[in-house]
């Protein structure tokens, strides 16, 4: 009896440990880089997995530079797969354009152009998929084009949160 009674209570505690995980997953979404041209996130990333790193004011444009800058993005050589995504609530067609051409006369490299995909959509639901608990700071993503997201740190750049990116960003892949 109380084997039995000792084995239920160990599968209903495992059976509710396994539903009560949300799986972290990047949500699809779809807008225009920079430059104009579509994209859809994340069966359009650049390469299987993708560094993405997601800011949400533009007071946060250092703390994301630290990222980029740590990861050495553009450096051909580095041959980092990477977005830049500023994640924004949807405000409608027209502020759309004006908040993307604001951005476009802060960027006049275009290749730079190419790699900003700034995302219109629900915040708080993509936050909630990704597991982003706040807008307070920025986010380095590595997500795979069927939208695992494989890790994430939140916060500038620091040496630890990059290896741990670097592990499963280049897991597997050949440059």
């Amino acid at each position: 009896m109380k084997t039995t009674l000792l084995t239920s209570l160990i599968a209903f505690l495992l059976m509710n440990a396994a539903f009560s995980e949300t799986p972290i997953h990047f949500p699809q979404v779809s807008g225009k880089d920079l430059n104009g041209t579509p994209w859809t996130a994340p069966s359009g990333f650049p390469a299987e997995r993708t560094l993405v790193v997601v800011g949400f004011e533009e007071v946060q444009q250092a703390g994301i530079d630290t990222w980029l800058a740590g990861f050495d993005v553009k450096n051909p050589a580095a041959k980092i797969p990477w977005i830049e995504m500023p994640l924004i609530q949807n405000p409608g067609m027209f502020m759309r354009w004006f908040i993307n051409t604001g951005m476009r006369g802060g960027i006049p490299d275009k290749e730079t152009r190419a790699h900003v995909w700034s995302a219109y959509t629900d915040k708080k639901a993509f936050m909630q998929a990704c597991g982003m608990d706040t807008e307070q700071t920025v986010y380095a993503l590595v997500v795979d084009r069927e939208g695992r997201v494989l890790a994430s740190e939140s916060g500038n750049y620091t040496e630890s949160g990059a290896e741990k990116l670097k592990k499963k960003l280049l897991h597997g892949t050949h440059f």
